[in-house]
């Protein structure tokens, strides 16, 4: 999988609670467009992301690999439509967080070439609702 980014947010609450609001499902579809998140987080736990717009839309089907509270997360996209992987680390910053945002993405019908060029794009909307999850500064 060739495609991907990276981005740093910083929060200025603690790890504990910055770590609460980002694996918290319904600020996840309180914060990003025409997404609803339904499921469990935890170690080896499945939720869906589906994202529509009436009756059209698709699932992203995720599986916790990795779980570290309050520290580190691995999460991998398996639905049909999504391919990739999610690692966060979440670092104790002063009195404050940062959190690290590693993302790898795929879909089976796009070649790696063209959903990289995606790449600036995809990193700008997820920075934005990742902004809102946790509370930080944009």
């Amino acid at each position: 999988m060739t495609a991907g980014f990276e981005l740093e947010l910083h929060v200025p609450d603690p790890p504990d609670v910055v770590w609460a609001r980002l694996w918290d499902l319904d600020r996840h579809t309180a914060s990003v467009p025409l997404t609803r998140v339904a499921g469990r987080v935890g170690p080896g736990e499945r939720f869906v992301a589906r994202t529509s717009v009436g009756p059209l839309g698709f699932d992203d089907v995720m599986v916790v690999r990795s779980w570290e509270p309050p520290r580190r997360a691995v999460v991998d996209k398996v639905g049909r439509v999504l391919a990739g992987r999610i690692e966060v680390d979440v670092v104790p910053d002063g009195p404050g967080t940062v959190v690290r945002w590693r993302q790898e993405y795929g879909a089976p019908l796009v070649p790696d070439r063209v959903a990289a060029l995606g790449a600036p794009l995809v990193r700008s909307g997820y920075r934005r609702s990742l902004a809102r999850i946790v509370g930080a500064a944009t």
